[in-house]
């Protein structure tokens, strides 16, 4: 007995791993969640930090769209990057940096925060404010 369809055509995926660029240490894990009735389910994605066990992950948030998962998650990926050269700039040791980390959640909030004020208003000089990278523009993967 032979079947008409095969198994690929029912497969969805269920976790992305990303990564900037192919050969770029990955920087977070996306997973999706559908909930309730399975002929419509109520979707969401999880986003966690990335680390080789799920016991070293940190969640980042849940988000409606794979695209929001992504973005928050570049967003985490930023707002961590640009606190550590902060920390570093004050040359903080690496135990206190540990110790002093905020929650990733708080990261991005953080992160967009300093964005939005950034992009609002004139540009004024302040040596107190955490540096931001961009973010990651839209449709174009990076090298």
């Amino acid at each position: 007995m032979s079947a008409s369809w095969h198994p690929v055509a029912n497969a969805q995926p269920t976790e992305w791993l990303l990564r900037q660029g192919s050969l770029g240490a990955p920087y977070a894990v996306i997973r999706r969640f559908a909930f309730g009735d399975p002929n419509r389910p109520d979707v969401w994605f999880r986003v966690v930090t990335w680390a080789p066990t799920s016991d070293g992950r940190e969640l980042i948030g849940w988000c409606r769209t794979l695209e929001a998962a992504a973005a928050v998650a570049w967003d985490h990926r930023c707002a961590a990057e640009s606190w550590r050269h902060h920390m570093a700039a004050r040359r903080t040791d690496t135990a206190t940096m540990a110790a002093q980390r905020p929650p990733a959640s708080e990261l991005v909030r953080f992160y967009r925060a300093a964005l939005r004020k950034d992009s609002s208003g004139p540009q004024r000089a302040r040596t107190d404010r955490l540096s931001v990278l961009p973010p990651m523009p839209a449709g174009r993967s990076q090298p």
